[in-house]
């Protein structure tokens, strides 16, 4: 009888550390670095291809990171009215476009060059009250733009890589963008259809954030989009409520590119 009653006791132990470590597997959420090491390990991808390529998507991040600072100046000068919050986003983008530094070829050398010198164009005609201030940002983030494409083709394949932490975050900042770009339009109604081939891109974006054809969009990403087909529904009724729902869009997107840092 103890015998019987013994082994009870074992099987009873048993099950309750199965238990125990099953409920741990499914309560434990690794980390986004931890998600990140285990892709690279199962990928068996080059260490050294794999650092390359994330160096390349850094730089990529603050290129858009630059182009999103250059965006809220001319909110700040066209919008808000704020010229010390339009040097400030200024400075923002200069510091941002000195921390690209990788694979960094004369070429690339000279147009980020080409690129810092509209911004300090832009911050003398704010300083010197110029009517000029405001083309003068618009002229740096061409230009950004247009060195952004020069990483376009590796970009494609950081996400093959082992880099999809990395290439979410460049997505949604790239939607922020769309955004920003969508709140300089709506500020007019002449200016609407511009918002909303920008709320397009940003609605492209935010797609783009699926690494898989089959993979489901995920909630957030879809309640975005919701939002933005609500702003472009706005926008063709040519509402001026769009603005405040494209602002309100915005603030969300924003708070997604701070979560990615967490």
């Amino acid at each position: 009888m103890n015998n019987i009653m013994k082994k009870r006791n074992v099987i009873i132990a048993l099950i309750v550390v199965i238990a125990i470590v099953l409920g741990g597997l499914v309560i434990w959420k690794p980390s986004s670095q931890v998600k990140e090491l285990i892709n690279k390990i199962e990928k068996k991808v080059d260490p050294d291809v794999y650092q390359n390529l994330k160096e390349v998507t850094n730089d990529k991040i603050k290129l858009v990171e630059a182009k999103i600072a250059l965006l809220k100046a001319k909110v700040a000068l066209e919008i808000v009215q704020s010229q010390q919050t339009a040097e400030k986003e200024l400075d923002n983008a200069m510091d941002l476009l000195s921390d690209v530094k990788s694979d960094l070829n004369k070429k690339r050398h000279d147009q980020i060059e080409v690129v810092r010198q509209k911004i300090r164009k832009a911050k003398e005609s704010i300083e010197k009250k110029s009517l000029d201030a405001t083309e003068n940002v618009s002229a740096a983030i061409e230009e950004t733009e247009a060195l952004m494409k020069e990483y376009d083709s590796k970009m494609k394949n950081v996400k093959k890589e082992g880099g999809e932490q990395l290439y979410d975050h460049y997505v949604n900042l790239q939607a922020q963008a769309a955004l920003l770009k969508a709140k300089l339009a709506s500020k007019s109604k002449d200016t609407y259809d511009q918002a909303y081939n920008n709320l397009e891109e940003a609605k492209r974006w935010y797609r783009h954030n699926n690494y898989e054809a089959s993979k489901m969009i995920d909630s957030t990403n879809q309640k975005m989009i919701e939002k933005i087909n609500e702003a472009q529904e706005y926008l063709k009724e040519k509402k001026d409520e769009a603005g405040v729902l494209i602002s309100d869009i915005l603030s969300k997107a924003s708070e997604l590119v701070k979560d990615d840092d967490q």
